[in-house]
């Protein structure tokens, strides 16, 4: 007597269902490789410090195949490691482009030895050479300074002065150089209240001096000294000459 293997009707369904996905996969995969799909556009937008012998370096690396096969990802990453890049938004332009928009760092100020800060105060390495103002203090302190030289800078605006310079030093004491070549010693506590005093009496204090300052120091409780240039007389040479207020 002969026995009969009989497969499940389901099963059947089951197989047919797999072999026709399995069509479906492989049509939509030539379906990708039509020529319509071949990238033939590709649009950077957004260079202002990146250079195009950059972004064609970038697109060699990361930009291959069609459409369908571009990794965005990893082209969104490529972009990303230039200096002068803050964002990146990688799209699709179907049915044949890929459309980069970069968002670039807008430099604020130089920091420390060898990097520049943006205007959100943010830490980037890229080389400069526009005319910026130099901000230094320790590590993790840029947001801080930042916000100084900006709140510094509109303290003195009030006399048409501006500060190319801000140190904030290890002991937590604050030096601003003006546009005019003046430092002005601010020490650790109430810094801006301290500048925004002097600047009232600004006016006073150099209608009362024999020379320009050089040096100011607001670290004294009840005054300030003041270092002054002097003008050399025919039988002198140039110096400086200490002055306290009180």
């Amino acid at each position: 007597m002969q026995s009969k293997w009989r497969i499940p009707l389901h099963w059947w369904r089951y197989a047919a269902g797999v072999a026709l996905a399995g069509l479906v996969w492989l049509a939509g995969v030539e379906f990708t490789r039509l020529p319509v799909f071949h990238l033939k556009q590709l649009e950077v937008n957004g260079m202002h410090h990146v250079t195009l012998a950059q972004a064609r370096l970038v697109t060699a690396q990361y930009v291959h195949g069609g459409l369908f096969d571009i990794d965005l990802d990893q082209v969104r990453a490529g972009f990303g490691k230039l200096p002068w890049v803050r964002t990146v938004d990688v799209r699709r332009r179907w049915p044949d482009g890929l459309v980069v928009t970069l968002g670039e760092h807008q430099p604020l100020a130089r920091w420390n030895e060898d990097a520049l800060l943006d205007v959100q105060g943010d830490v980037f390495m890229a080389a400069s050479d526009g005319r910026l103002p130099r901000l230094s203090g320790p590590e993790g302190t840029n947001q801080e300074v930042a916000q100084a030289w900006r709140a510094f800078g509109a303290v003195l605006a009030t006399i048409g002065r501006q500060p190319v310079a801000v140190v904030l030093n290890d002991r937590r004491s604050w030096s601003v150089t003006l546009d005019n070549g003046w430092v002005i010693e601010l020490g650790r506590d109430q810094a801006q209240q301290r500048l925004q005093r002097w600047v009232g009496l600004e006016p006073a204090m150099l209608a009362q001096l024999g020379g320009q300052p050089v040096r100011v120091d607001l670290r004294y409780p009840q005054g300030f000294a003041v270092q002054v240039a002097m003008q050399p007389g025919p039988h002198e040479h140039e110096g400086t000459r200490q002055g306290h207020r009180s």
